[in-house]
């Protein structure tokens, strides 16, 4: 039951029935194994393009803008508006942002012809984020999943 402290910051979380139902609310609508595997796409793309030498905005490369793929769309939405303030959102929120930072450093260097940067800063702060990200979505699932599984609390 770590992970509900965790995620919610609070022991007393672990008891209150309505944030665990509120993580369940919140995660209507967001498939969170669709988004593990949406990320580690997106990211095996992006070194794939690296490694090919090409130029990684070309063929929907990454955006980096935070809001605008299906997670970040989800965040900035209803997520923000039902978790917005416990700190296993706001470090998903914090972690995804700068997934896409570095990712759009990533692209700057190689386009400079700073490619063993590029290829460095990937290795090390973009595979930290990602990491991050994917280890956020999945404590999240953690939540909702036992949340699932408590009974109510009975009257």
């Amino acid at each position: 039951m770590g992970f509900f402290k965790r995620f919610f910051g609070t022991k007393a979380g672990v008891r209150d029935s309505r944030l665990q139902a509120e993580a369940v609310d919140a995660a209507q609508g967001l498939d969170i194994d669709a988004a593990v595997a949406a990320h580690l796409q997106w990211k095996r793309q992006l070194q794939a393009r690296l490694n090919e030498g090409g130029d990684p905005l070309l063929d929907g490369g990454p955006d980096c803008r935070d809001d605008r793929c299906d997670l970040g769309r989800w965040i900035h939405g209803r997520g923000r508006a039902r978790l917005g303030t416990f700190p296993g959102f706001t470090e998903l929120m914090a972690h995804h942002r700068l997934f896409h930072h570095v990712a759009c450093n990533v692209v700057a260097l190689n386009r400079a012809g700073k490619h063993a940067d590029a290829r460095r800063m990937m290795a090390d702060q973009f595979e930290s984020y990602s990491d991050r990200v994917t280890q956020d979505l999945r404590l999240l699932q953690q939540v909702v999943m036992q949340s699932r599984d408590t009974p109510p609390p009975q009257p």
